[in-house]
């Protein structure tokens, strides 16, 4: 089998590789600079307050009683808040570092596994690809990635299922015997914490850890199956009790309050199908370009430097054809199942995880098409093109800044007149004032702000973090927003 770096490949392979490396981390480089722009907005303010009860512990346990199902949140918004109230502002850029070690990990360790003699910097450009493509394609990322709520319930707990699924996939390929005996309790743990950040994740990670569970028992023969079986079991003992947990806490009955939540059966099942494929046609039609180029990339990336004794390993590929689509639509159905039953079609930041798994669908077909294509054969110049065709495509990560520049111009200048204002704000309070009025900023992405109503929720919890009596916040024209700010 040829890799990458092999002296069977010459230099402008090469040079393609690594040129495709470079885009897709400036690429990651601009969504961590976004980062840096994050402040606290609307549920903000009541998390923070939430963490002053006591403990991690006792907070936690008081706010699954009380106010929600999800009990680790608090602790992923804890651990970080250690390092001061600034935190906020880093930990998207830590997570999506993680996401790709995460990624590029899991890649290789199955490439190891299933003898698929790759080199890590292909791995490593394809787990950044992974992650571009899927943040391109969100339809809010700021919601995802940046705001707090969004970010600790629904891309938090991708970053660590997929170190996870990492770790799992390594041990078992180490075939580790004794050490399951700590390892299984440990994935369990893990499993369960992860789970408790959120139920549409909850569901998905189930999802995912059964359908592994079918793989490994219908097509894993070699010696790494028991291994790979046992740990599999625990880490889905461990989501399975988290989703129990959240099912059954004593706060659930406040998501399920709306006149949107579904409880016949009949009428859900038909909801969860509809929501599904509503995701994948509305996802195509809004954003067909990444669509089309996560399937070439995959493509290309096979066609050029997978071998032909790779390509013959695999005769039953029109299998795969049908299998990887199914497994999506199944991954589908499980995301949108929480909010089917108890809201309605999931909103934007909650799609988050079938963003990722549309990803890795594209580029599993693409990947599959390209085997099928290295079985045909086609004139020598056909690589030339394929070669060309690849170092165009692998520019597509620098396209994609001028979304995140776009975004960095416009949250650039709301978190300078946030601080600002949050000056103004201590300013006021060490006069001694307790009921406060200060200017209006505009809820960035959809997302709720201060209010000039004092009995608002984001304004009652903002108090209660700033320990006063009220906030009001007054709009301000635009045309005087600096006048206002200066005086």
């Amino acid at each position: 089998m040829k890799s990458i770096v092999d002296a069977k490949h010459n230099t402008l392979e090469r040079l393609i590789i690594w040129g495709g490396i470079i885009a897709a981390t400036i690429a990651l480089a601009m969504y961590i600079h976004l980062g840096v722009f994050t402040r606290y907005m609307a549920d903000d303010y009541c998390l923070q307050i939430d963490l002053e009860h006591g403990n991690l512990l006792t907070a936690s346990l008081e706010k699954y009683m009380t106010s929600s199902n999800r009990f680790s949140n608090l602790f992923v918004i804890g651990i970080p808040d250690l390092f001061g109230p600034g935190n906020i502002r880093y930990v998207p850029g830590v997570l999506i570092l993680l996401w790709v070690v995460g990624l590029a990990w899991l890649g290789g360790e199955l490439a190891k596994s299933f003898k698929i003699p790759v080199s890590w910097p292909l791995v490593l450009l394809a787990a950044e690809l992974v992650a571009v493509l899927t943040f391109y394609q969100l339809p809010n990322l700021f919601q995802s990635l940046y705001w707090r709520p969004g970010q600790v319930s629904y891309f938090t707990p991708v970053v660590l299922f997929t170190l996870l699924f990492a770790g799992l996939v390594r041990a078992s390929r180490m075939q580790i015997g004794r050490a399951l005996f700590w390892l299984a309790p440990l994935f369990a743990c893990l499993a369960f914490f992860i789970g408790g950040l959120s139920e549409t994740l909850g569901a998905f990670h189930i999802t995912a850890l059964v359908l592994a569970i079918a793989g490994v028992l219908f097509f894993e023969q070699s010696p790494r199956r028991s291994p790979a079986l046992i740990l599999l079991f625990a880490a889905l003992t461990g989501a399975l009790l988290a989703l129990a947990a959240m099912f059954l806490s004593p706060a659930n009955a406040i998501r399920l309050e709306g006149d949107d939540a579904a409880r016949d059966l009949a009428y859900l099942i038909v909801r969860i199908r509809r929501y599904a494929v509503s995701f994948t046609t509305d996802t195509l039609l809004t954003r067909p370009l990444p669509s089309i180029v996560s399937l070439a990339l995959a493509f290309l990336l096979t066609y050029l430097f997978f071998d032909e004794e790779v390509k013959g390993k695999y005769p039953y590929l029109w299998t795969a054809l049908i299998a990887i689509p199914l497994i999506n639509f199944t991954l589908d159905l499980a995301v949108v199942a929480p909010s089917a039953y108890g809201q309605s079609y999931p909103v934007e930041r909650v799609r988050f995880p079938a963003h990722y798994a549309y990803t890795l669908t594209l580029m599993g077909l693409g990947a599959v098409f390209a085997i099928m294509a290295g079985r045909i054969r086609l004139p020598k110049f056909s690589r030339t093109i394929a070669l060309a065709l690849l170092a165009i495509a692998l520019l597509y990560p620098l396209w994609t800044i001028r979304q995140t520049r776009a975004m960095a111009a416009e949250l650039s200048e709301w978190s300078y007149y946030w601080d600002q204002r949050e000056l103004i704000l201590y300013e006021m309070i060490a006069e001694g004032q307790t009921d406060l009025m200060i200017p209006a900023l505009p809820g960035m992405y959809s997302t709720k702000e201060l209010d000039v109503r004092g009995d608002f929720w984001v304004n009652q919890c903002a108090a209660k973090y700033y320990r006063v009596n009220s906030i009001r916040a007054n709009p301000v024209p635009d045309e005087y927003f600096d006048e206002y700010f200066n005086r």
